[in-house]
């Protein structure tokens, strides 16, 4: 049993030893902003400020494809459940690219106002976006809008969904993190997570947690159940600005302005203060981290213009 009345935020001045990338992708001219990774692990997808989304083969770390529709930076990329689409989300539009052909599907206009987060539901019937001041839901495959979920904060920076669907997590300006009910656009819970702005979330396979990744530095995990505090490191010196969770919910994996990658236990261990892995290859903030499916690789996007691949313990 977890008590959260015991729990302390340990500050992570580690004592890791530093590991090597298994590859770096080196092609975006500008801040890479987001990853994702196909369902099967053989594509991964990266975007960022210099507008293009690049589609790489894993097995031999080439570029197979290029697909430059949008005019702006693009923010947030998340493959369909079965992986045979693309989505990507630019300022106000979010595309539709059919995998591996590149060719686009549709394009979705959202919000007239930025975005800066995408998903698909898990069986693939909605797309979701977060944004200035709320979250916008729209069917798939046809691109009709549901509803929107509007909150009084300035701004949705991320957003992540549930493993059935019924409900979406958002991080918010406000330093928040709140779950919204997908079909009735209802908050379900919010939590003051963050003294700063929330820029990363992510949830459990299983749907019990979240953790967020916010501007004050730290990572926390969250029971959803009741908003419990479970689990928290000092994490990252000038913020932390990503993080994901291994397929089997053991690890999660946070990111941020120092350039470095870490590893931590999901819920507390004794005396761990200190991450589990330090991967320091990257030169500038890390923007953007995704597992792929076996839990064997982490991929992790920077302003630095790179992707870079790590192996998983």
């Amino acid at each position: 049993m977890i008590k959260a009345c015991t729990l302390i935020l340990f500050s992570a001045l580690a004592s890791a030893e530093p590991e090597a990338p298994l590859k770096t992708l080196a092609w975006h001219s500008a801040a890479v902003e987001a990853v994702a990774v196909s369902p099967d692990g053989q594509y991964l997808a990266s975007a960022g400020l210099d507008t293009n989304v690049a589609l790489w083969t894993v097995k031999t770390g080439r570029l197979k494809k290029t697909m430059g529709g949008h005019t702006d930076a693009v923010w947030g990329l998340d493959f369909s459940p079965e992986g045979d689409y693309l989505a990507s989300l630019g300022n106000q539009t979010v595309e539709i690219w059919k995998v591996p052909s590149g060719a686009n599907f549709k394009s979705i206009q959202g919000q007239s106002f930025s975005m800066y987060g995408v998903r698909f539901s898990p069986n693939g019937d909605y797309v979701a976006t977060g944004g200035y001041g709320s979250i916008g839901v729209w069917d798939f495959p046809k691109g009709n809008s549901i509803h929107t979920m509007k909150a009084s904060v300035e701004n949705v920076y991320c957003i992540a969904v549930g493993p059935n669907g019924n409900y979406i997590v958002a991080g918010n300006g406000d330093g928040s993190v709140v779950v919204w009910n997908v079909a009735n656009a209802k908050i379900v819970r919010s939590i003051k997570a963050h003294k700063q702005p929330v820029r990363s979330v992510a949830v459990t396979g299983d749907g019990a947690y979240a953790v967020s990744a916010s501007m004050d530095g730290t990572v926390k995990v969250w029971r959803l159940s009741d908003g419990v505090l479970v689990n928290g490191y000092v994490a990252h010196a000038g913020g932390a600005r990503a993080v994901a969770i291994s397929p089997g919910g053991k690890y999660f994996a946070s990111g941020g302005m120092d350039g470095a990658v870490k590893l931590w236990p999901l819920l507390p261990r004794p005396k761990t203060k200190t991450p589990l892995k330090l991967y320091a290859d990257h030169t500038e903030s890390v923007e953007t981290l995704v597992f792929f499916p076996d839990g064997k690789t982490l991929a992790s996007g920077s302003k630095d213009k790179t992707v870079k691949l790590w192996k998983m313990p």
